[in-house]
């Protein structure tokens, strides 16, 4: 189990093997959550759950249900080695990395803020922005002297200015575009229920009419957040040039080529990128290619 968080974001930290993170229950209770690996299934953790008061039932079961959620414990891996171990350009990498999962957002309004923080900007300068946001709206609990911050709700980031956005180094335009997705989480727009089985189309071309919000931006989140492993966000330059470098011995590819290659994933496209993602950053070179 690993992740790649910023380390000012806040939200979401990994350190010493152990992910960190707040999330708030029905009745409005934070609850600090620590998972760490155990054992050698892809599922096989430890989970402690820490609360300021009083642990309760519904407290303990937002806790489980968040953290199944994060690290995709819904997710059969099977089908998709089934596909991969057929696909030459896709087996090694499979093989390689067996186990891994894609780590999810807590929700799509989440999900659609983090990725209005990172337009335009590395991600350094978005994971800072993104705390200074989390530090001034974001609720907090302190356990064990340290302070731990939730991702604010849309209720706070709604009614914020945009002045106060741009003390944070905000851009104008993009603290626009986090209060506008504010507004549309509290007006029902961002139903994760209907977002879940609308068809992918259908799904990113009600997300993009929301301001800030484009084709890549949305299917990403289908993804990240809902765990639609169907989607292919094929213009995006890094996934285009991941399927070029592990497809198709090239640098890059255009979108149209790119998703040509994921239509022979379907319905696993995402997934696919993942491990071909994976198998980027730790330098493995595509089948083929001498090491």
């Amino acid at each position: 189990m690993r992740f790649r968080v910023s380390r000012e974001e806040f939200v979401n930290s990994y350190a010493d093997g152990v992910y960190r993170r707040v999330i708030e229950d029905a009745n409005g209770d934070l609850v600090l959550l620590e998972a760490e690996k155990e054992g050698e299934g892809p599922d096989s953790i430890r989970l402690r759950m820490t609360t300021e008061g009083r642990m309760t039932k519904l407290a303990q079961n937002a806790g489980l249900d968040a953290i199944k959620h994060i690290l995709a414990f819904d997710l059969d891996l099977r089908p998709f080695y089934r596909m991969a171990k057929d696909d030459a350009s896709l087996a090694p990498t499979a093989k390689k990395f067996r186990g891994l999962k894609p780590i999810r957002y807590m929700s799509v309004f989440e999900a659609l803020v983090t990725a209005i923080t990172a337009q335009q900007v590395n991600l350094t300068f978005a994971g800072a922005i993104r705390g200074r946001m989390v530090k001034r709206w974001g609720r907090k609990v302190r356990i064990d002297g340290k302070t731990h911050y939730a991702f604010p709700r849309p209720e706070r980031l709604a009614r914020a200015r945009v002045s106060t956005f741009r003390s944070m180094q905000f851009s104008e335009r993009k603290a626009e575009y986090v209060i506008d997705v504010a507004r549309a989480a509290l007006e029902g727009r961002l139903d994760e229920r209907e977002l879940r089985i609308l068809p992918i189309d259908e799904a990113v071309a009600r997300l993009t009419e929301i301001r800030g919000v484009g084709r890549w931006t949305a299917e990403q989140m289908l993804f990240r957040a809902l765990g639609r492993v169907e989607v292919f966000p094929g213009g995006d330059l890094g996934v285009q040039k991941v399927v070029a470098q592990f497809c198709f011995g090239e640098k890059r590819v255009d979108e149209k080529k790119a998703r040509m290659q994921a239509d022979k994933w379907h319905p696993w496209a995402s997934l696919a990128t993942t491990y071909l993602f994976a198998a980027w950053r730790a330098g493995v070179p595509p089948a083929g290619e001498a090491s």
